[in-house]
């Protein structure tokens, strides 16, 4: 706020105070009695400084003065002689003991931790509105107090209110003070000065205090003193002596128009910015003419805020009380409509994960009949011999034939042929088909078996996924080391190159190519001929104790999940996998109904995927409802999830077999329409309907009694604020019109050197 000057000082005694502000450390004197402390602060009369009373261990505030002549011992007089009037009095900083003949003289106060409001204004800024009004008002009867015992502060400015353990304000710093009956002049601070106070010939006036309180409650709503100006400020400063100085500043608070910022602050209603208004008026007679009347219009504020309500209910009681009954009846509706959504949902998300268990269950078991498919073939001892054969006898060939990037190469086609027809690969292909054609599995679309650089020795597949339809083609010789199946990592070894062939990741010495150790579920992949989605179960040959070979068998997605019944409740699967096919949907009714019904699926069902897994009992929307094709699936549902675990042997180091599950990455999600499921809570909607017919019944009995209870409040409450407004009104002391003038030194706020206030441009007259 203010550099809180108050007292013309020649240019030495600026320098003096500036001095001893800067070197504050050590206390001018020593007390008898007292242990100081803390140096609190200086200014232009002295120092304070904290201390312990030795005997009570109190600890207090002691101000020293600067006497450097016997009429420098003046304001500690003053001070002092208001401080004894007021003792006692619980709004005013306490006097405990005076030192009129050491050197300098002092006198010890009451000490207050919290500072004043001053640094609290400094750390907010804005207090808010309830809180500075509560602070006003026990300003207010503070000064209230000392006017009815003849005192009136005339400094009163944040620097001089302290705040106790409470946050209760108290008054300090009565340098500036005077009697009612003085006609000594007194002048304040800068911006919290009335107009008619910075005036030499002024006499006091309990007008000026009134100013002081609304400039008060204005900057603590603000944060800046009424009427204050940068340009004012300046324009004061340049001014000359005293009386240039204070006459200056008495035209630019004339001319200023009245301050609105107290206006825009949110909390500050009509009445209050008109309660400050007249607080601040520049014209003395415009403002209120006490402090009692100022604090009687607080107080009327309050009681009119506290009968609004009563008004209001008098007014639109009947509209108020069908409001409450409509509202009563809508919440009632809405909460039974939640809690039995509530209900609904938790059920339909536990039949749901049900469901999807189940669902998992089922496409982990077939997950398990295909992997014991391939793990059955790669056990067997006589297709072990057939494959060792045939890895001796093409050696040659298959090193030839080991680089996938050479699959397409016409140079390379007669050593494929010659692969192709040789005699020592043909019992592989007849276990191949042997297996295609008496395996109970119908949905497998081919088995194939590698060699360790990826080279492909036999396959078959189905045709139109009869088993009885095997045939061969041509993928004999092609090198797949690429595929996870073989390799057994998580994405295919491959990356597309712009406007030229694929660039294959796999190593170039095929000896030291990578090959899956354990049963392998690939990624999915698409096929050549439908478009659709497939998956392969691969498992690795292994024949005195050596992996030889790679055996597997391809499944086209659409059989794993066996749960559809319509669009109201079904089940979809997707890849939860990491990779390029996240989130990829790989089984859903539609897909199924599209493979039924045309030879290729719609590219974009194809495509479609999850951009995030659905929680549990949570609101989803099918992607594929969101396609051309499926609109009918396009509805917000109740989604679970659940994961597909195939069951998976390994061998411990005593050679026993050990089975445990492992999560296969695929995801069975079951969605049922949420429409349909809380369809039933709807309906209770309409049990509710007979509140309303209650509720208007109701309100014609209550209104009026409505009616006659306000106007009997009103009544009373008009009249026990017209005999508060009488009491108070008694209590009003007699003061003159006129104006004071006064320096001050605050007591742990204390007048600061200009340099080191909160800010410099907001000043008290010099």
């Amino acid at each position: 706020m203010s550099s809180d000057r108050t007292e013309h000082q020649t240019a030495h005694s600026q320098q003096e105070a500036i001095d001893r502000s800067l070197d504050g450390k050590a206390p001018p004197a020593q007390i008898e009695g007292y242990l100081l402390q803390d140096y609190l602060g200086s200014g232009a009369f002295g120092q304070v400084w904290s201390a312990v009373d030795r005997t009570t261990g109190k600890k207090v505030a002691i101000k020293f003065y600067n006497r450097r002549s016997v009429g420098d011992i003046e304001p500690l007089a003053r001070e002092v002689q208001k401080l004894v009037v007021l003792a006692a009095d619980r709004h005013v900083v306490q006097l405990l003991d005076v030192g009129w003949e050491a050197d300098p003289p002092y006198f010890v106060m009451e000490f207050l931790p919290r500072g004043s409001l001053e640094d609290l204004l400094r750390n907010q800024e804005i207090i808010p509105v309830h809180d500075a009004l509560e602070i006003c008002e026990e300003v207010a009867v503070g000064l209230m107090h000392l006017h009815g015992k003849g005192v009136l502060h005339c400094d009163l400015k944040p620097g001089n209110v302290l705040l106790d353990n409470d946050g209760k304000p108290r008054l300090a710093d009565f340098g500036q003070s005077r009697l009612s009956d003085e006609a000594t002049p007194s002048l304040g601070t800068l911006f919290y000065m009335a107009p008619e106070q910075a005036d030499l010939d002024a006499t006091p006036d309990a007008r000026w205090d009134v100013y002081a309180l609304g400039a008060l409650l204005y900057v603590m709503l603000t944060g800046k003193p009424p009427y204050f100006d940068h340009t004012i400020n300046t324009e004061i400063e340049a001014s000359g002596d005293i009386r240039s100085r204070l006459a200056t500043y008495r035209k630019s608070i004339s001319a200023a128009g009245l301050p609105r910022r107290h206006r825009s602050v949110p909390g500050v209603d009509r009445m209050l910015a008109d309660i400050v208004d007249r607080c601040i008026a520049i014209d003395p007679r415009k403002r209120y003419s006490s402090i009692q009347s100022a604090l009687l219009a607080l107080r009327q504020r309050s009681e009119t805020l506290a009968r609004r309500p009563l008004i209001l209910l008098g007014l639109v009681g009947p509209l108020l009380l069908f409001g409450v009954i409509a509202l009563f009846g809508w919440t009632a509706y809405r909460q039974a409509i939640y809690d039995t959504d509530q209900a609904i949902m938790q059920k339909a998300m536990q039949s749901n994960k049900f469901a999807a268990r189940l669902a998992a269950r089922s496409a982990a078991e077939q997950m398990d009949e295909y992997f014991r498919a391939v793990e059955h073939l790669a056990a067997d001892e006589e297709f072990q011999v057939d494959l060792n054969i045939a890895n001796d006898s093409l050696k040659d060939l298959r090193k030839k034939l080991a680089n996938p990037a050479r699959n397409v190469d016409p140079e390379l086609e007669d050593a494929r042929k010659d692969f192709r027809n040789h005699h020592a690969r043909s019992a592989l292909q007849f276990h191949l088909r042997d297996r295609m054609a008496h395996q109970p599995l119908g949905q497998v679309n081919s088995w194939w078996v590698y060699d360790l650089y990826g080279n492909q020795l036999a396959s078959v597949f189905a045709e139109s996924n009869d088993p009885q339809r095997a045939t061969v083609r041509n993928t004999i010789g092609l090198n797949y080391s690429w595929r996870t199946y073989f390799s057994g990592m998580d994405e295919e070894l491959y990356q597309p190159v712009p406007g030229g062939p694929l660039e294959y990741k796999v190593h170039p010495d095929p000896e030291k190519r990578q090959y899956i150790t354990r049963p392998h579920l690939s990624a999915v992949f698409k096929s050549d001929a439908t478009g659709t989605w497939k998956i392969a179960f691969s498992t690795p040959i292994r024949h005195d104790g050596r992996i030889v070979g790679v055996v597997g068998l391809t499944v086209e997605m659409g059989n794993f999940v066996q749960f559809d019944q319509g669009t109201i409740q079904y089940a979809m699967m997707y890849d939860g996998r990491p990779g390029e096919h996240t989130g990829i949907i790989l089984e859903h009714p539609l897909l199924d109904e599209q493979r039924k019904q045309a030879d290729r699926i719609d590219p974009e069902l194809i495509e479609c995927r999850l951009t995030a897994p659905p929680e549990d009992g949570s609101m989803f929307l099918d992607p594929i409802g969101q396609t051309g094709s499926g609109e009918a699936f396009n509805q917000p549902s109740i989604a679970s999830e659940a994961k597909v675990e195939f069951t998976e042997f390994t061998t411990d180091p005593a050679g026993k077999k050990v089975e445990s599950r492992r999560d296969s990455g695929l995801r069975i999600v079951v969605l049922e329409d949420y429409e349909t499921v809380i369809a039933p809570a709807h309906a209770l909607g309409k049990r509710l309907s007979w509140l309303g017919a209650m509720a208007t019944a109701f309100l014609v009995l209550v209104s009026l009694a409505m009616w006659y209870l306000v106007v009997r409040l009103l009544r009373d409450s008009r009249q026990q604020l017209s005999r508060t407004f009488m009491a108070w009104g008694n209590t009003t002391p007699n003061t003159s019109d006129g104006a004071s003038i006064g320096g001050r030194d605050s007591n742990t706020g204390n007048n600061t050197d200009p340099q080191t206030s909160r800010n410099s441009n907001e000043t008290e007259t010099t």
